[in-house]
């Protein structure tokens, strides 16, 4: 299935979002989010410390759809396709946008490669295809601008 994802930007601050799994992948997402003030909340029957002690609400527990209910998105970084593919079918159902950790094609929507200055924000996205190559240039693109 080939996506064609359209690059926007989305106002979530102060807005419900749930990530499903509690080890490094969402924490990394957790960060992220955080620098745009979303309300982060985390899902996962196992949380590693830095989740606990990085200052979002996290639930220990097995998944069920039940779980998101009032988010506007969902990102799952569990690392198990079975459950995965359960997420991607149960947030469609809920009206969620879904997007699963490194499968494009299971995603509604991609997080590009971020630099951020003041009100300014550069964005690379390969499509989900090519993260590596979209952080190299989003680090070229942030070494070559001056913001004194």
């Amino acid at each position: 299935m080939n996506k064609n994802f359209l690059p926007i930007s989305i106002d979530i601050a102060n807005e419900k979002i749930l990530i499903i799994g509690g080890g490094l992948d969402a924490l990394k997402k957790i960060r992220i989010l955080q620098r745009f003030d979303a309300h982060v909340e985390v899902l996962a029957k196992d949380v590693c410390d830095e989740i606990k002690n990085s200052g979002v609400k996290y639930i220990e527990a097995e998944y069920d759809k039940q779980f998101l209910k009032d988010y506007l998105m969902v990102y799952s970084c569990a690392n198990n396709d079975v459950l995965d593919r359960q997420i991607v079918k149960d947030a469609n159902e809920a009206g969620v946008l879904v997007n699963i950790h490194d499968k494009p094609a299971l995603c509604q929507f991609v997080s590009p490669a971020i630099y951020r200055h003041g009100k300014i924000t550069v964005a690379v996205g390969s499509n989900g295809e090519d993260v590596y190559e979209s952080i190299r240039i989003r680090n070229l693109i942030k070494e070559k601008i001056n913001f004194n």
